[in-house]
């Protein structure tokens, strides 16, 4: 009996081998982002009067010369936290290769919005805007203000997710978050 086992043991071992041979080689061939251009993960939709968080960027207005924003706080999530949250929800795309399922999520970031509660908040006087602009030198962060957004929306502002800080209740900056 132990005999029939054998070549049953020897395919699992040689089967878990490729598996992870597998998995190396799709970490592997994705895309590499510079660090600086990767920004950070959130994992929580919760941000408090002092923080940082992701946020969509529904509208920038001004009203008796004082700048809002309002803000729908998302996760943006990275990596395996990523991939999991996506099998979760059932939106992770599925490769078999060679009877093995690899799942992944493009670009290698997922975002949640669980609560799409909006958000009005006051801008600090000063606070600004960043923005990722493809110029002739690559990419760079272009810095707008209040007036600038309200005035002009930009085109960002429609689908991108922004890093928010806060301090006391106030925003004091928002950074656009580079996403592939």
């Amino acid at each position: 009996m132990n005999r029939r086992l054998l070549p049953v043991a020897l395919l699992l071992t040689v089967a878990a081998c490729r598996s992870t041979e597998q998995e190396g080689a799709v970490a592997e061939s994705r895309d590499v982002v510079p660090t600086e251009l990767e920004g950070e993960q959130s994992t929580t939709e919760k941000v408090g009067n002092t923080g940082r968080g992701h946020a969509y960027v529904r509208r920038v207005y001004e009203q008796k010369g004082r700048y809002y924003a309002v803000v729908d706080f998302v996760q943006f999530l990275k990596g395996p936290d990523a991939v999991a949250a996506a099998q979760r929800r059932g939106d992770a795309m599925t490769e078999v290769q060679n009877g093995d399922t690899v799942y992944s999520v493009p670009n290698d970031y997922y975002i949640v919005n669980e609560n799409t509660k909006e958000r009005t908040l006051p801008l600090r006087a000063g606070a600004t805007f960043r923005f990722w602009q493809n110029g002739g030198n690559g990419l760079a962060q272009r810095p707008q203000s209040a007036a600038q957004v309200a005035a002009t929306p930009p085109a960002a502002l429609k689908y991108a997710p922004f890093v928010v800080v806060t301090q006391q209740g106030e925003i004091v900056s928002l950074t656009e978050q580079y996403v592939p």
